[in-house]
């Protein structure tokens, strides 16, 4: 009997002691290892967040430094004057004829940054508009064209032409008193005879159909089954031609594919023999604009 209260006293402890030092294992040794893991992970999370977030000042830093190179003289009277010579020299250059450059107040935009806007006018060919753009998206001043305007005169080879362009000047730009002289690296490629594709005459105008082509109008884009659909109204018989992406126009011995149409800008681009034309609604087949390679 006495050597049984031994043993059950024994067994007692042993139960204690697994039980206890389980407990002890857990709370005072494993709690706090797990709590001082998770705290680690998550300072190292921290700063791997905080290294990232520095990149991403340092690559901000970079452009908005480029940036300032780029922009207009930090003087927004001096910077609208220099600018707007800049676009009359440019005009001159690829001689429009009849130009006019006119420039807006400049606007402040956020209290960040002021927007110089400007629109230029005159009339040309299409390569005359080629050079126009080649040097303007050439030059590394801080701008950008904001629309064109583009409408063909009688005989098809003069256009009346209008650019809305807007110019920036940045705090902290580098210079005071003159244009950057740099050039950019928008253009696919530094050589305008590669674009000269562009202002080859507009196919939708050739040869013995250009009436049929004249009076064919893109007069609808719509969704039709769940696709965009392109109609086309052929005033001249009062035909109308419902195409989707992908199908054929033929107008006379004009033909091309239907490869894009917009249903939010409510236009198509059409592609015939390698080039591709941007055609708005409301506009005939014959004022469809070339669109440049990069587009």
């Amino acid at each position: 009997m006495k050597y049984r209260k031994h043993i059950l006293a024994a067994l007692f402890c042993l139960m204690l002691l697994f039980y206890g030092g389980d407990w002890l294992l857990e709370n005072a040794l494993r709690g706090p290892l797990d709590s001082r893991r998770a705290r680690t992970a998550q300072l190292e999370e921290g700063i791997a967040a905080r290294e990232r977030q520095l990149d991403a000042a340092r690559r901000i830093g970079r452009h908005v430094l480029l940036l300032q190179r780029q922009s207009l003289p930090s003087n927004t009277e001096v910077a609208r004057s220099l600018y707007r010579a800049w676009l009359l020299e440019l005009v001159r250059f690829v001689e429009l004829s009849g130009h006019s450059v006119q420039s807006g107040e400049p606007q402040a935009r956020e209290g960040l940054y002021w927007m110089l806007p400007f629109t230029v006018r005159g009339r040309g060919t299409l390569e005359q508009l080629m050079q126009f753009l080649f040097e303007f998206y050439r030059a590394g001043h801080l701008h950008q064209m904001g629309t064109i305007g583009i409408t063909p005169l009688a005989g098809g080879n003069q256009f009346d032409l209008s650019f809305s362009i807007e110019a920036l000047v940045l705090p902290g730009a580098d210079r005071a008193d003159r244009l950057t002289t740099g050039y950019s690296a928008r253009l696919a490629s530094d050589d305008l005879a590669d674009y000269d594709v562009i202002a080859q005459r507009n196919l939708f105008t050739g040869g013995g159909s250009l009436d049929a082509v004249e009076h064919t109008y893109l007069v609808g884009v719509v969704s039709a089954d769940g696709r965009p659909q392109a109609w086309f109204g052929l005033r001249a018989s009062g035909e109308k031609r419902e195409l989707y992406e992908g199908e054929s126009l033929q107008i006379g011995r004009c033909t091309g594919t239907v490869t894009e149409i917009n249903l939010d800008d409510r236009d198509v681009i059409i592609e015939s023999d390698g080039q591709r034309w941007l055609l708005a609604l409301g506009e005939n087949l014959t004022e469809a604009f070339a669109l440049p390679p990069e587009f």
